[in-house]
């Protein structure tokens, strides 16, 4: 009961197929002005404005570059900049739309929800549409020459503007729909022609039906017509060209596991062991001789060489195709399942308290062993997927990253590698929550990776990376979970000092997420010396449920109260704990709780969201345990 819904990770965007930018085809990028940005800005808009062609091709790239500050770029879609460059999508000249794509994509991503709400007010969907339409339902790359080591105008363009639709689409159902209605996907759709249109120009087109078609039974109903292609694509090889190869393989998996599930079982098996080797084949590839040649460039290059931007390119296409392989791994070990907890809310506000079996109060589905198909399962343990995936979690070292901070190319770096090994934690999380201790090499081996994840929680990571502790902390809690759940005897040696870090960071942490989860850190800690049955553990048992009960009279989120109670009624189910409830005044600290869970409920109903899961489970359940509890710790009174 009360076990928090893992949720699917939609792709994070910052241009994940690594595919260069326009930013990249530049041999040296010019300093922009930054003295005054107001007077900048307007200086631009002349540019732009202006009937040569060259001023206004000026004004786009000084927009772009100013672009990568994040408050630059929320800036520039608020001054209704956009609403000038909008219809530029559409000029005659293929120069200033690949100027214009290029800077919106900019725009769109480093300006986050502010930029991307202004573009979309601003119907920037109107000119993206029709280029995709008028330049693209017909082309052919073979139409345009193509340079030695440069991208032409129109497929620099298709790039741009494919990576806006894809950027925008995960923003905004409404861009889904947009697509929909314009039937955007049979234009991409063509693009799976890898003879045609090359690895590069169909990667691009698939990450965008990747988000096109999440959730979206229209898309999916067209895509599944191209099952077969996309299942050939995962064959696609090329000596010249391996990263890429990965990438388009990888991005074909993800597209497959979209569409796949109204497929019947054995070809969804077979497909998704498929899949599952892709995976281990993208998680392969690293990029140490990479970064130990940037560490040595970054110093000496004043301005960055063909090989330093080479080495960027390559770190940045691995980093997303491992981020995209990542996120499906972790979403074929996610259940979705829907629950009707909303409803168990608005039932009454009164807890219940009709008359029920305790053993089916506090029932709890054991999950020792694996909850995937046996073929997958044994896939994952053929490749060493986990061992892989743990490898991804890896910080870079601190040298390395002072070097990168001194460099704007380099902090691009160090924030894609961030938001991979974030990924990596929370891909982990479903992992060992999916599979059963022997995959996960055991029970000293999960003892191994949950004192190692707890070095980065609370020596490593920064206390302001809130993306890092919240992903670090859900993979430590699923794995002394499932500790827990096979009653592992490995903390017999803990202290209360021990201990501490995890208190001091519940109480000091203002994230709810990373609080709920060093919670039932500590309660299935509590749970794990329980099971035990060591009598030098009971002062730490005792510890630990006075801290979880003393949350509960704290804590403001009404889904973290009650995460606490589940734990503690955890902790408390079985009968040789009535000495210990009774100790501690359990059931006359539960009535006390009881009614501020109910007002938390009442005041947070409608924005309870995915947590309602727990909240409705231990509304369901906490009367009723208190009842229990209550009789027991009164016959121990009467004896």
């Amino acid at each position: 009961m009360g076990k928090q819904k893992r949720q699917r990770h939609k792709p994070h965007k910052e241009n994940p197929t690594g595919l260069p930018s326009a930013k990249d085809f530049d041999e040296e990028t010019e300093d922009v002005v930054v003295e005054n940005k107001e007077k900048a800005l307007q200086r631009v808009l002349e540019q732009l404005q202006s009937a040569n062609m060259e001023e206004k091709l000026s004004g786009l790239q000084t927009l772009e570059s100013m672009s990568y500050e994040t408050s630059m770029a929320v800036q520039i879609a608020k001054d209704n900049i956009t609403k000038i460059i909008g219809p530029f999508l559409v000029d005659e000249n293929k120069l200033v739309r690949a100027a214009a794509a290029s800077t919106l994509r900019n725009i769109a991503e480093n300006g986050g929800e502010d930029a991307y709400l202004c573009l979309l007010k601003d119907d920037v969907m109107t000119p993206l549409t029709s280029l995709l339409k008028n330049h693209y339902t017909d082309w052919h790359p073979s139409s345009e020459p193509k340079e030695k080591g440069k991208l032409g105008e129109e497929r620099q363009t298709f790039i741009q503007a494919v990576t806006l639709l894809w950027t925008l689409g995960e923003k905004n159902e409404s861009v889904i729909k947009r697509s929909n209605d314009e039937n955007l996907l049979q234009i991409l759709i063509k693009f799976l022609d890898t003879s045609t249109y090359g690895a590069g120009l169909s990667s691009v087109a698939i990450q965008c039906m990747l988000t096109l078609s999440e959730d979206n039974p229209v898309a999916i109903s067209e895509l599944k017509k191209q099952e077969n292609c996309l299942v050939n694509l995962l064959e696609w090889t090329s000596e010249n060209e391996k990263i890429e190869a990965t990438s388009l393989r990888t991005l074909s998996a993800g597209l497959l596991m979209n569409i796949n599930q109204s497929s019947s079982e054995t070809d969804s098996l077979r497909i998704t062991c498929k899949v599952l080797s892709i995976l281990g084949e993208t998680l392969n590839f690293d990029f140490k001789n990479q970064i130990e040649s940037l560490t040595s460039a970054f110093p000496s290059e004043k301005h960055l060489s063909r090989a330093s931007r080479k080495n960027i390119r390559e770190i940045n296409q691995i980093a997303a195709m491992q981020q995209q392989a990542l996120e499906i791994l972790a979403n074929l070990c996610t259940d979705d399942q829907e629950s009707d907890a909303d409803s168990d809310l608005d039932d009454s506000d009164d807890f219940e308290e009709e008359e029920m079996d305790v053993d089916q109060v506090l029932d709890k589905s054991v999950n020792s062993y694996s909850n995937i198909p046996v073929e997958l399962t044994e896939v994952i343990a053929s490749t060493d997927l986990v061992k892989k995936v743990w490898e991804k979690t890896v910080k870079i070292e601190d040298n390395t990253k002072k070097i990168f901070e001194h460099n704007p190319e380099g902090i691009f770096v160090l924030k894609r590698l961030r938001v991979l090994r974030c990924r990596a934690f929370l891909c982990l999380n479903n992992l060992i929550s999916s599979l059963d201790v022997g995959t996960l090499g055991g029970v000293d081996n999960l003892y191994r990776l949950w004192t190692e994840i707890g070095k980065v929680v609370f020596t490593d990571a920064d206390p302001n990376d809130i993306d890092l502790l919240e992903s670090a902390t859900s993979a430590m809690r699923a794995a002394l979970q499932k500790l827990a759940e096979v009653r592992a005897k490995v903390f017999q040696n803990l202290s209360i000092t021990d201990l501490e870090p995890m208190l001091n960071g519940e109480r000091q942490c203002s994230n709810p997420n990373v609080r709920a989860n060093l919670l039932r850190i500590l309660g299935n800690l509590a749970l794990i010396l329980m099971n035990g049955g060591v009598l030098q553990c009971q002062e730490l048992i005792k510890h630990v449920s006075l801290f979880l009960l003393d949350t509960c009279t704290k804590e403001n989120e009404a889904w973290v109260i009650a995460e606490s109670l589940d734990a503690i009624m955890d902790i408390f189910a079985e009968d040789e704990t009535d000495n210990l409830a009774a100790n501690i005044n359990l059931v006359e600290k539960l009535q006390i709780v009881a009614p501020i869970l109910k007002n938390k409920i009442r005041q947070q109903k409608q924005k309870l969201g995915d947590n309602a899961l727990v909240v409705s489970t231990v509304k369901a359940n906490l009367q009723r345990f208190i009842k229990y509890k209550g009789q027991r710790v009164a016959k121990l009174k009467v004896v």
